[in-house]
């Protein structure tokens, strides 16, 4: 890895250090309710139905989807390049019993030598690598023949004046109503790190689907999330109903 590539990784993982403190209360990161829980719980299986996997969780963040594929009953390891959010995934481990592996490792290079999993998975990630092309081509590296990409991911910021203006009614809303700021704990990435990520904005659809192609990726289907999304909703405020309408999708693919 270049020096260059070295500080983006460095400047990256620093962003999700001081993001760690309070993701889990950001609606669409912590699961709120029951509802919300069967309704992941339900697309999960959807997309894998068999029983015991192994589940590779690539940027898990705090663990908050490696807890819920534990308590489906699969074998699960997560990584993520940021330390902080290792530690609240192993405190949140610790706490409830789950027996998950979380160790620290780049999402666009899992640090494993063979093919290991069922399942590789990753959920808002993908907007966050410099090279997501390179990333989904070592997640077939450390899949089992047959095992699956499960990839969820969306547009946050298409770069409009019309999503700049929702953004900023749905944050004034959030202070106004709520009193809390709905950015904390959103690291706020620098100009220099945004010219770096071809996605900084979220990654499209339609561009996923030409990285799991070129990676060898077969039977490429989408999920409807519209139920999670309905759970989620009722557990948030006027501005950030605003703020979330965007392309939101899961997709996954056979090795």
């Amino acid at each position: 890895m270049s020096s260059s590539e070295t500080r983006i990784k460095e400047m990256v993982a620093h962003k999700w250090d001081l993001a760690s403190e309070t993701f889990d209360t950001h609606v669409g990161h912590g699961i709120r309710s029951k509802k919300e829980r069967d309704a992941w719980k339900r697309a999960f299986r959807e997309v894998f139905p068999e029983k015991g996997l192994k589940i590779l969780d690539v940027g898990c963040g705090t663990g908050e989807l490696s807890l819920l594929f534990a308590e489906m009953g699969h074998k699960v390891t997560g990584i993520d390049i940021s330390r902080k959010m290792l530690k609240t995934a192993e405190s949140k481990a610790e706490a409830c019993g789950a027996e998950i592996t979380f160790r620290e490792g780049d999402a666009e290079n899992p640090p494993f030598m063979t093919p290991s999993f069922d399942i590789v998975f990753s959920r808002h990630l993908l907007w966050t690598l410099p090279d997501p092309k390179k990333a989904v081509e070592n997640w077939n590296r450390v899949l089992r023949k047959n095992g699956k990409v499960v990839i969820i991911d969306g547009v946050w910021d298409r770069g409009t004046l019309g999503d700049r203006a929702r953004r900023n009614i749905g944050a004034f809303l959030t202070l106004l109503l709520e009193r809390k700021d709905p950015r904390k704990g959103h690291p706020g990435y620098s100009e220099e790190l945004k010219s770096r990520l071809p996605h900084a904005g979220g990654a499209p659809l339609e561009k996923v689907k030409e990285y799991l192609a070129a990676s060898g990726f077969e039977e490429v289907r989408t999920l409807n999330l519209k139920e999670v999304r309905q759970a989620q909703k009722e557990n948030m405020p006027l501005g950030e109903r605003i703020m979330r309408n965007y392309q939101y999708y899961l997709i996954c693919g056979r090795k």
